[in-house]
C-alpha cells in the first residue's frame, strides 16, 4: 500500500507550468510540483531576484526547472508562452495558476469608500486576475492538453473573497468569483467535449502572509495591522495561513489521487468562511 500511495500522489515525469511563481503562493505551488517530482515551467513578471533566491533554495533537486518572464496583462505573451513551454518540455500535464493579486487604487481603506476609486485601477484588478490570471492562460495552455493520453490538472487559485465580502477589495473579489465560476464551467467543458481526464479545480486561500503590500497585513514593526488582527480573530485556528501549508492540497490536485476530481473550488483557510464577521 506504501508503494502504491506514493504512485499515487507522485508527479514524476510529469510538466508543470506555475504562474505567479516569484510570489509567497506561487512560490508554495512550485515547491509543491518540485518535492511530487514534476518538472517545472516557472513564470514571473517583475520579480526575477526572488524567483532566483526561491530556486537556490531548492538545493541540488532531481527536475528541470526553467524560469520564463510572462506578462499577464497580455494574452499575446501568454500564448507565446504556451509555445516555448510546448518547444522546451514537449508536453504540459499541470498548470497551476497563482498569478494575480490587488492593483493600487483598486482598493479602498479606512476613511474611503467605493465612490472614491477610479475606474482604471477596478478594470485592471479584473484584468490581472480574471483574465491575466485565469482565463487566458487557461485556454493559451489547455489548449496544448487536450489530446493527452493521461488527461492533466488546471489549478486556479479564487479566494475567499469569492465566497465573502471582504472590506475594500471589490474588483479583486469579483474577479475572483469569476475565476471560481470560469472552473466550473472549464471542467464541464473540458470533460464532456475534449477529455474526460482533464480535470480543472481551484483552490480559494484564506489569509496568508504575501509579498504584495497591497494586502496591508502588517505594520512596520511586524505586528498585524486592524484589518489582518480582524481576519486572525475571525479564523478558528486563530492564524494565518503558512504558504506551504497548500502544499498537500496542491499536489492532491495536480496528482492522480485527485483523478475522479473536478470542478471544486477549495477553500484552505483555517474555517474562516464557517466563521467569518470581516
Amino acid at each position: 500500500m506504501k508503494d502504491t500511495l506514493q504512485q499515487l500522489f507522485s508527479l514524476q515525469g510529469k510538466n508543470a507550468i506555475v504562474t505567479g511563481a516569484s510570489g509567497a503562493l506561487g512560490g508554495a505551488a512550485l515547491r509543491a510540483m518540485v518535492y511530487a517530482g514534476a518538472n517545472v515551467a516557472a513564470c514571473y513578471n517583475s520579480s526575477k531576484e526572488r524567483l532566483d533566491t526561491m530556486l537556490a533554495g531548492l538545493g541540488d533537486v532531481p527536475v528541470t526547472i526553467k524560469t520564463y518572464k510572462v506578462d499577464s496583462f497580455d494574452q499575446e505573451a501568454i500564448k507565446a508562452h504556451a509555445d516555448d513551454v510546448m518547444r522546451d518540455f514537449g508536453r504540459i500535464d499541470v498548470v497551476i495558476n497563482t498569478a494575480g493579486g490587488n492593483v493600487k487604487g483598486g482598493y479602498y481603506g479606512e476613511g474611503q469608500s467605493l465612490f472614491d476609486l477610479d475606474s482604471k485601477p477596478l478594470f485592471d484588478t479584473v484584468t490581472l486576475n480574471l483574465f491575466g490570471g485565469c482565463i487566458w492562460p487557461c485556454l493559451a495552455y489547455g489548449a496544448k492538453m487536450l489530446n493527452n493520453p493521461d488527461g492533466g490538472s488546471i489549478i486556479n487559485f479564487s479566494s475567499i473573497g469569492a465566497f465573502k465580502s471582504l472590506g475594500g477589495h471589490i474588483a479583486y473579489a469579483a474577479a475572483k468569483a469569476g475565476v471560481s465560476n470560469f472552473t466550473q464551467s472549464l471542467a464541464a467543458h473540458m470533460a464532456r467535449d475534449f477529455n474526460p481526464k482533464l480535470r480543472v479545480n481551484a483552490v480559494a486561500p484564506g489569509f496568508f502572509p504575501n509579498n504584495n503590500p497591497a494586502q496591508m497585513l502588517f505594520n512596520p514593526d511586524g505586528s498585524y495591522r486592524p484589518r489582518a488582527q480582524r481576519a486572525v480573530d475571525a479564523t478558528p485556528m486563530h492564524r494565518m495561513g503558512d504558504p506551504d501549508e497548500l502544499i498537500g492540497t496542491l499536489v492532491w490536485l495536480a496528482s492522480d489521487a485527485s483523478a475522479f476530481v473536478t470542478g471544486l473550488i477549495i477553500p484552505v483557510d483555517g474555517g474562516f468562511l464557517l466563521n467569518s464577521p470581516v
